[in-house]
């Protein structure tokens, strides 16, 4: 009876620590991803993503310092819209979510929301295509053909 006793109070105080340690770790991943602010901190650090992917970009491109110029004020535009998309397409999400599937006017309903989730992807491949074209302007035919390769 001893010996269980023991070997109960051992497994509980083993289990007390491993679980303030998960507590513990797990407290430090939420303030490293932002502390709750958003979506864990997501779009800051895809900032800073969106930093060094310009950064390497501009190195293999062998960009000019205007040229670094224009296509900062491009992407930061793009992030801009993307950001405006992702906020429609959100509300159509949240909008399915909260349609009523016993209403007599379902099907329309979402009939409807399939017919704006189309129009605001064909608006999205529209924008992207934009912005590449605007791209490939500032960029010269060699560094075009360099890019296309990165692409690959």
């Amino acid at each position: 009876m001893r010996k269980q006793l023991i070997i109960g109070i051992t497994a509980a105080i083993i289990g007390a620590g491993a679980l303030t340690a998960g507590i513990a770790s797990a407290k430090g991943d939420w303030e490293r991803c932002g502390g709750g602010e958003g979506r864990h901190g997501k779009y800051e650090q895809m900032e800073g993503r969106h930093d060094m992917r310009m950064s390497r970009m501009a190195d293999e491109l062998e960009l000019s310092d205007e040229q670094k110029s224009q296509m900062q004020a491009l992407m930061k535009n793009k992030r801009a819209q993307m950001k405006d998309q992702r906020g429609g397409m959100r509300g159509m999400h949240n909008a399915f979510k909260d349609l009523e599937v016993n209403a007599a006017d379902y099907d329309q309903q979402v009939a409807a929301l399939v017919t704006q989730a189309q129009e605001k992807t064909a608006e999205m491949i529209q924008m992207r295509a934009q912005q590449k074209k605007a791209m490939f302007e500032i960029l010269t035919p060699e560094q075009q053909e360099k890019y296309l390769e990165m692409r690959r």
